[in-house]
């Protein structure tokens, strides 16, 4: 049974600045509200008027951010609104409460609500009426919520009745258009479906979006695109190398037609992001030229639309994505071992970051940038340089994954500049780190944990351990081999550079 609120409760409380002014407001709201409290039902003015009041107050409490105030009002009107049976209004306070508990991380509470809503939706649901698409709506956020308690497999069931159920409806008057609904479900079948391993499967569904999105191309040139990347992506882990080079290609083709022909600032600011990506694609496949050839001209297009940003908020956004390209620039350089360049472009990051050093997002480029030039400087042996630039790097990332790189780099850096026991220490934490997430996701780590094995086997060599760094060795073999055996292009440098540190040993 969940306590209702009472007035002083809010008393010590702090409000977000909020218009209108939410305790003026609770001060009108709340006596009605504990009038009709201690009121009987069939002495209210109207049927629902403690409700209606109740919902009133809990906006109120959302303006002035206490959702857990909230959250308790809307439960004070569930009871309320189940009293009186199946209804729209009760529909709206489930999802209104679904809402709140979202907003709140409280998904084990949310779910069961979801479920009520969904099945009150569908049960007031009339074909051809906007409230199936209500109904729809509400089975997604069975889907997102499973997802996010991580029952995947259940969230890819629901999601495959959710693209069922949209085949066999009618089209709704003043709806989406007529295939709309079901092609945005089909994307999200295909990724809950690439979350279990079904991929076959799920870029089939991928692909099936795909084709409706064609018919749509000018006007929904973004949706296209984001549905080429996924069908990209699944090809790609499939081992389907030109398929997904072809649709990753077809996707950026569809944004630069936009871009081009419109010259609409939007579309090129995403053409921009695509060749980034596309860069990004590309490397995944092992393709260096082409990758660095898309890469630089993402830089180039971020570049000249820095030049022309208007605005203090718009100029930092565009030269942090500028940096952002330079960055992947400067990593694909590296790649082909084209140092002069690498580092040209890492240091326009740099400059672009520090800039906005005092912003997270400037914190954040800047820590990738410093990161990226550690790992170039490494490849030129300046130890030295490298390891202070990888220990900026490790300073102001903020995220565990982030800063889980910075410090493998720092590691080996630190351990060629002859302080042996910090590097050892940063590389066990780096491996202990890559190990579990690993174990959560092979997919997504494996070539993290491959090379930070092999970077803890130099560095134990470089300490004279050779049976640890045997040990290290024999471990990121094994993975490097699997990797390179799927995707050859990427992964057979990372695996020839095992075999020689393998050798040494």
């Amino acid at each position: 049974m969940i306590e209702r609120v009472r007035r002083e409760e809010t008393w010590h409380r702090t409000a977000k600045d909020a218009y209108p002014d939410p305790y003026k407001i609770m001060r009108i709201q709340f006596p009605v509200v504990e009038e009709l409290r201690d009121t009987p039902r069939e002495t209210w003015p109207q049927p629902d008027a403690l409700p209606t009041a109740l919902g009133y107050l809990a906006e109120t409490f959302e303006d002035a951010g206490w959702p857990d105030l909230a959250r308790r009002t809307y439960y004070e009107m569930l009871e309320l609104r189940r009293e009186a049976g199946p209804s729209e209004d009760l529909r709206r306070v489930l999802t209104a409460l679904r809402t709140n508990l979202i907003r709140q991380e409280l998904y084990e509470e949310a779910l069961p609500v979801a479920l009520e809503g969904h099945a009150l939706a569908a049960q007031l649901a009339v074909p051809g009426r906007y409230n199936t698409v209500v109904a729809n709506e509400a089975r997604y956020w069975i889907t997102d919520l499973l997802g996010k308690l991580g029952r995947h497999a259940e969230a890819a069931r629901n999601a495959e009745e959710a693209v069922a159920e949209l085949r066999e409806q009618k089209p709704v008057k003043d709806g989406p258009p007529p295939g709309y609904s079901l092609a945005h479900a089909q994307l999200e079948y295909a990724q809950r479906l690439a979350t279990i391993g079904d991929l076959e499967r799920a870029a089939d569904s991928a692909a099936e979006a795909a084709a409706f999105w064609r018919q749509h191309s000018w006007e929904q040139a973004v949706r296209l695109y984001t549905v080429l990347d996924e069908l990209s992506t699944l090809q790609l882990r499939l081992g389907r190398f030109e398929d997904a080079r072809a649709s990753h290609a077809e996707a950026v083709a569809v944004i630069r037609q936009r871009a081009e022909r419109k010259k609409e600032q939007e579309f090129l600011s995403h053409l921009a992001g695509a060749l980034n990506n596309h860069a990004n694609r590309l490397h995944d496949m092992g393709l260096d030229a082409e990758a660095i050839e898309a890469a630089q001209e993402s830089a180039d297009r971020y570049r000249e639309l820095a030049a022309n940003a208007e605005g203090r908020a718009m100029v930092m956004k565009t030269e942090l994505r500028a940096a952002l390209a330079l960055i992947g620039l400067a990593s694909r350089l590296h790649d082909v071992r084209r140092l002069d360049e690498s580092f040209a472009a890492s240091d326009e990051a740099i400059a672009l970051a520090t800039r906005y050093a005092d912003k997270e997002l400037g914190r954040r480029e800047l820590a990738r940038a410093l990161t990226n030039r550690a790992s170039a400087l490494i490849t030129r042996r300046a130890w030295a340089e490298a390891a202070e630039a990888a220990a900026k790097g490790l300073e102001l990332y903020q995220t565990a994954h982030g800063k889980a790189m910075a410090r493998n780099t720092f590691a080996l850096a630190s351990a060629h500049a002859g302080q042996h026991d910090v590097a050892l220490e940063a590389s066990l934490q780096s491996v202990a780190e890559y190990r579990e997430w690993h174990a959560a996701d092979p997919d997504g780590y494996a070539y993290l944990l491959a090379d930070a094995l092999t970077d803890h086997a130099r560095i134990r060599l470089l300490r004279a351990e050779r049976a640890e760094a045997e040990a290290a060795i024999t471990e990121s073999l094994p993975l490097h081999e699997e990797l390179a055996a799927a995707n050859p292009g990427r992964y057979q440098r990372e695996l020839d550079h095992a075999r020689s540190v393998a050798a040494q040993i």
